[in-house]
C-alpha cells in the first residue's frame, strides 16, 4: 500500500518545484504536488482571496484524492503554514490525520506574530537569486518578460495573503509524527525552530540542512532521504 505525499509550495511557487522528487522517493511513496490557484496547471484561475480560501482549496484536493488512503504532507515556508493549518482543519472535519507532517523553512506558530514581515522580506531578497542560480528552476522565467510578470503577480498575491495570516492558539497539539527542516544559513533563529516541539504531542524531529531558505532545491536528495526513512512501507496483510 502506497502513502501519498502531498507537497505545498512556498510563496510564488507552483507544484512544479517538487517534480524532481518523484525519481528520489521510495517506491511505496506516491508524490502529489498540490497546485494553488493562479499558477501552473491552474494558471487561468483567479488567485485565492484570503488564507482561508487557500487552505480550504487544498483541503478539498486532499480529501478528494486521499479518501480512505494513507497520506503525509510536506510544506515549505508558506507551504509549511498551510500544512500546519490543514492538519487542524481536516481533523475538525473528521478526516484521517496524516501519517507524517513535514514542515520546512518556517518559524513555529507562536513566532508568527513577530515574523509577519519575515516572509515578505526573505522572498523578495532570495527568490530572484534562486531563479538565476538554481538548476531546479527554469531560467526562462527570468528571460521572458511575460513569465517574469506572472511570477511577480503570484508572489504578490501570496505575500498579501501571508501578511494577513494570524496563528490562533490550538486546543490540541499535533498528534502525528512531525519533522521540521531548517537551513543552517537561513534567517530563522534556532530558538524559533526548536519552538516547534511545543506544538507536538508526538515525535518531533528537527533536521538541520546546509543552505539558506531555499535549501529544498539545493539539498533535495538529503530532504527526500529523510522523508523516505520517516514514512515506512505499509505491508498489506
Amino acid at each position: 500500500m502506497k502513502t501519498i505525499l502531498f507537497c505545498i509550495p512556498y510563496a510564488g511557487g507552483s507544484a512544479t518545484i517538487y517534480m524532481q522528487w518523484k525519481q528520489l522517493l521510495a517506491n511505496h511513496i506516491e508524490l502529489y504536488p498540490l497546485e494553488l490557484a493562479g499558477r501552473g496547471a491552474r494558471y487561468d484561475e483567479p488567485f485565492d482571496s484570503d488564507f482561508a480560501s487557500m487552505r480550504n482549496d487544498l483541503a478539498a484536493q486532499i480529501k478528494q484524492y486521499a479518501n480512505n488512503k494513507q497520506y503525509a504532507v510536506f510544506g515549505h515556508s508558506m507551504g509549511a503554514v498551510l500544512a500546519y493549518e490543514l492538519y487542524y482543519l481536516l481533523s475538525e472535519e473528521g478526516f484521517s490525520q496524516p501519517r507524517h507532517l513535514f514542515l520546512s523553512g518556517r518559524p513555529a506558530p507562536a513566532q508568527n506574530v513577530r515574523k509577519k514581515s519575515f516572509l515578505s522580506k526573505l522572498v523578495h531578497e532570495k527568490v530572484g537569486e534562486l531563479f538565476q542560480q538554481s538548476r531546479d528552476i527554469p531560467n526562462e522565467i527570468a528571460k521572458h518578460s511575460e513569465l517574469a510578470k506572472k511570477f511577480r503577480q503570484v508572489l504578490k498575491s501570496d505575500l498579501r495573503i501571508m501578511n494577513t495570516y494570524n496563528s490562533m492558539p490550538k486546543q490540541e497539539k499535533l498528534k502525528c509524527p512531525v519533522t521540521i527542516f531548517s537551513g543552517k544559513q537561513d534567517d530563522i533563529s534556532e530558538e524559533n525552530i526548536l519552538a516547534w516541539r511545543d506544538h507536538s504531542n508526538n515525535d518531533c524531529k528537527i533536521v538541520w540542512v546546509k543552505g539558506d531558505h531555499f535549501f529544498l532545491h539545493t539539498r533535495k536528495e538529503e530532504l527526500v532521504s529523510v522523508i523516505n526513512q520517516s514514512i515506512p512501507e505499509i505491508i498489506s496483510s
